[in-house]
C-alpha cells in the first residue's frame, strides 16, 4: 500500500489538496483557503518528523492545536477563531483521507484553545531595541519588509506582497496608499502616510526588483520559508511589529499610552484613561472608543473589539 492512503501523492501536502479539490463539497474560496492552511500544517508535521498521512494522529494534532494556542498567546493571532480554523481544516483532510473515520480534534476541550477572544496580560509588540538588533543580523531585504510591518502596520503577507514602487506613485498623486495585496478576504484599506512612512516606503523601493518585495526568482511559499527560517534563527515573530504599530497609532491619537503599554487591567482601562487625560470617564471612553476604530482600520480588521489584543 502506497503511502497518504493510496490518494495518488507521496507528498502529504499535495494528497490533501487533491483530497479537497476531488471530494470537498466546498466552494473554490473556500478550497483555496484550507489548502493555505493544510500547508501550515504539512509544515508543522514535517519540522516533528512526521511526513505521511498514516502517521497523523489524534494526538499528534492536539500538540499541533497546542502549538497554535502557544501563538495565540504570542499575539500572532487576534482571536481564537484563526487557530480553530486551522484544526478545522486537519480534521476535514483527514476525515476524507480516511473515509470518515478519523476522531475530531476538539479546539477548545482537546487543545486548550481559548473559547473567547485572548485578551493578553503583557504587551506583544517588538520593542524597538530588539528590532534594531535584529536588523543588523538579517538580510537587507527582510530588514525592509520588517520595516513596512512596523510602520505601516502590516501583516506579513501584505509586506511581502508589498508593490512599494506603485505605492509612491500613488503616495504622492493622492496623498495616501491602498493596501489590498494579501489582505485578508481581498478588502482594501487606505493609509494617509507621514514622513516615516514615506521614507520606508521609499526604502522598499530602493531594494524592489519585482512586482513585489518577493525576488522575482521565487514564489511567495519558497520567500516565506526562507524569511520564517530567519526570524526562527534571531528568535523573534513578525506579527510583533503590527503590536507595536498599534500602540504607537494609540499613542499618537489618544495622547496617552494604552493599557497594555502602561500596565492597566483591561476592566479598569477607562477610568485610568480619564485619570491619565484630566477628563471625564464619559470622554475618555469615547476618545478611546474612536482610537481604537480607527487602528482597527488601519489593521485591516471589520471590529473594533480586535483592537484588545493590540492594547490590551
Amino acid at each position: 500500500m502506497s503511502r497518504n492512503y493510496e490518494i495518488g501523492s507521496r507528498d502529504m501536502f499535495t494528497a490533501g489538496k487533491m483530497l479537497l479539490k476531488d471530494r470537498s463539497p466546498n466552494g473554490f474560496k473556500t478550497k483555496s483557503d484550507y489548502s493555505d492552511r493544510w500547508r501550515l500544517f504539512c509544515m508543522y508535521a514535517e519540522e516533528n518528523g512526521v511526513k505521511k498521512m498514516e502517521d497523523v494522529t489524534p494526538a499528534f494534532v492536539i500538540s499541533y492545536g497546542q502549538h497554535l494556542q502557544q501563538q495565540l498567546e504570542a499575539g500572532i493571532y487576534s482571536s481564537a477563531s484563526a487557530p480553530k480554523n486551522y484544526l478545522s481544516t486537519v480534521n476535514c483532510v483527514m476525515r476524507l483521507a480516511t473515509g470518515g473515520l478519523w476522531k475530531t480534534v476538539r479546539p477548545s476541550k482537546d487543545c486548550g484553545i481559548e473559547r473567547r477572544k485572548y485578551i493578553p496580560k503583557e504587551s506583544k509588540a517588538l520593542p524597538e531595541a530588539k528590532h534594531q538588533e535584529v536588523q543588523q543580523t538579517i538580510d537587507d531585504r527582510l530588514s525592509k519588509i520588517m520595516d513596512l510591518q512596523r510602520v505601516l502596520g502590516l501583516r506579513f503577507k501584505e509586506s511581502c506582497l508589498f508593490d512599494a514602487k506603485t505605492a509612491l506613485k500613488q503616495l504622492e498623486k493622492f496623498g495616501f496608499i491602498t493596501i489590498q495585496a494579501g489582505t485578508k478576504g481581498g478588502r482594501p484599506r487606505r493609509l494617509f502616510c507621514d514622513d516615516n512612512m514615506r521614507n520606508v516606503i521609499q526604502a522598499a523601493s530602493s531594494i524592489q526588483n519585482g512586482k513585489s518585495m518577493i525576488p522575482k526568482e521565487m514564489t511567495y511559499i519558497k520567500f516565506r520559508q526562507e524569511c520564517y527560517q530567519q526570524a526562527k534563527v534571531n528568535e523573534i515573530a513578525f506579527h510583533p511589529e503590527r503590536h507595536a504599530f498599534a500602540q504607537k497609532r494609540y499613542r499618537e491619537l489618544v495622547n496617552a499610552p494604552c493599557p497594555l503599554e502602561a500596565g492597566w487591567e483591561h476592566k479598569g482601562r477607562i477610568e485610568k484613561l480619564a485619570e491619565y487625560l484630566s477628563t471625564s470617564v464619559e470622554e475618555a471612553k469615547d476618545i478611546d472608543c474612536k482610537a481604537r476604530l480607527k487602528i482597527s482600520m488601519e489593521l485591516g480588521h471589520s471590529r473594533v473589539e480586535i483592537s484588545n489584543a493590540y492594547l490590551g
